[in-house]
């Protein structure tokens, strides 16, 4: 695999992808004695939902689910706090050099089999992480994408050093994603039990995974050992639960009945079962920021899609609050950017989307032929794609859909990249940055090693792209950022739809804590 940009983070994870993956039970220890910032002592069980995890190894992770678990025994060097600031997780503190920074690491941290955590430790599953033949997603995006990073490890000191290859101000953000979490040694010693979840002695994180039952369930417990909790701003609430089960739940329907059942104690739920929960005070709903829908254009020859007016009259057909009313049911964000509302360094009040004008549109879409591709996860059984097509047909087009499940969409969208001209995509943007989306815009193509999936060719964007890369103060980063943006929203590269919520339902006496809007650091939480 090419030391390219591959975007993590994108619809892959959206849809919790069921790929194959054999897992077995790890040790079950005890749970008691750990502290939090919170509370002395753990409590109780969380019983919550995920999709079928396709791999126990964070690094090379495909999905959110696999995120999820990762996090759970995996600690990272840093986590996002409130306001999407970073604090330190294994590192304690920090300072940034030109072309990367150097971690000093706390004193204390163990691996479960309570090995210390050193620098060399810590430079040899970066090394992982960052090793082409891994061929991690998530490596190209947090170190860049020129060259493997040179990480050098000094025990002495407790430091750790990352030079980078060249400037890529997303490496810090991307360090505190759980697919950065730090494997001890035994799991680097034998990578296809830490994929399967069995290289016990593995894990810097809090949790093992204690008891499995492929495809039906997963359980963690807490380290009885473990005191390596981030110092956050504001101690989390209650207590961190001894036991974590995770119940293989791909019905949201489903979910909300077990809710309701007293099955689950927490979960995840469509916008249309949110009803069935409101005025009823044994339950509390939040709604967080979760993928954001924009359609992206294949601008490869052959697309009708090279021409820019045919891209800005598909802008034209397109009502952004009725798209997100129906993949959303009203409870999502109506999008003028390509980051959810709040995203650092935008401005979607002042962002140059497209206006509505069916009419111009039919004078150039009419017998156009579109293929569009689309994934089922974007609004019940993929009506959002369903949508598009409908008003491009209204406005004349000759459209045919593939409303494919993930894999189907996946093996389209990056393994045929002259067989689609259309899609809705969904970025889940794990860095919960503006530079996330765009990384996946530019550069080299796919197929030439690149990870610019729909061969995007706007130098505007480039150029902004490449003054955010070169650093400067957070203002000019932050003015680069949003020309580059602007940019492809004018020139109608990709145009923005809708934030699709994520919404958690908690009963009486349990709550999740989401610190930063980070989507793979969920903080389960036991409250009586």
């Amino acid at each position: 695999m090419n030391r390219s940009l591959y975007p993590a983070g994108a619809l892959i994870a959206a849809a919790g992808l069921l790929l194959t993956g054999c897992t077995t039970a790890g040790p079950s220890p005890a749970a008691s004695g750990a502290a939090d910032g919170a509370t002395s002592q753990p409590a109780g069980t969380v019983r919550t939902t995920l999709d079928l995890p396709a791999t126990f190894d964070p690094v090379r992770g495909v999905s959110l689910p696999d995120y999820l678990t990762a996090r759970m025994s995996y600690d990272t060097l840093l986590r996002k706090d409130d306001g999407n600031e970073l604090v330190g997780g294994l590192a304690e503190t920090w300072e940034t050099t030109p072309n990367g920074a150097v971690f000093t690491l706390r004193d204390g941290p163990t691996c479960s089999d309570g090995t210390p955590i050193t620098p060399e430790i810590v430079k040899n599953s970066l090394e992982y992480l960052a090793a082409p033949e891994t061929a991690s997603v998530s490596g190209p995006l947090i170190f860049g994408v020129a060259a493997p990073p040179v990480i050098t490890a000094d025990d002495a000191a407790g430091t750790v050093k990352i030079e980078l290859a060249e400037p890529w101000p997303d490496m810090l953000p991307g360090l505190a994603m759980a697919a950065s979490g730090i494997i001890c040694p035994a799991g680097l010693a034998d990578p296809e039990a830490l994929a399967a979840g069995t290289a016990a002695g593995s894990e810097s994180g809090p949790y093992l995974l204690s008891g499995k039952e492929h495809g039906v369930r997963y359980t963690y417990s807490l380290r009885e050992d473990y005191d390596s909790w981030p110092d956050y701003a504001a101690p989390l609430p209650g207590q961190s639960p001894a036991t974590i089960v995770y119940n293989v739940i791909a019905d949201k329907n489903a979910t909300a009945n077990q809710l309701l059942a007293g099955q689950l104690d927490t979960g995840f739920v469509n916008a249309n079962s949110v009803p069935r929960f409101e005025g009823n005070d044994k339950f509390t709903v939040a709604n967080e920021a979760f993928s954001d829908f924009f359609v992206l254009f294949n601008q490869r020859e052959g697309s009708p899609f090279t021409d820019p007016a045919k891209r800005q009259a598909v802008a034209q057909v397109l009502d952004r609050a009725a798209f997100e009313n129906i993949t959303s049911n009203g409870m999502g964000q109506v999008s003028t950017q390509l980051v959810a509302n709040g995203t650092k360094c935008a401005s979607p009040e002042d962002s140059p989307v497209l206006e509505l004008d069916p009419s111009a549109a039919k004078t150039v879409l009419n017998g156009v032929k579109i293929r569009m591709v689309g994934a089922q996860i974007v609004g019940p059984q993929g009506s959002g794609n369903v949508y598009v097509q409908e008003q491009l047909r209204a406005a004349g087009a000759d459209v045919t859909l593939d409303n494919l499940d993930v894999g189907g969409w996946i093996g389209t969208v990056y393994g045929e990249p002259t067989g689609w001209d259309l899609t809705v995509y969904a970025d889940l943007n794990f860095m919960g940055t503006m530079s996330n989306p765009m990384n996946s815009m530019s550069g080299a193509p796919m197929e030439d090693g690149g990870g610019n999936i729909a061969a995007i060719n706007n130098p505007e964007a480039e150029e902004a792209l490449a003054a955010y890369r070169a650093g400067g103060d957070e203002a000019a980063q932050c003015a680069s950022l949003q020309q580059a943006m602007d940019s492809v929203i004018t020139n109608a590269d990709a145009i923005p739809l809708s934030n699709d919520p994520r919404i958690m339902i908690s009963s009486d006496g349990f709550a999740v804590v989401s610190l930063g809007g980070t989507l793979d650091d969920q903080h389960y939480r036991v409250l009586k």
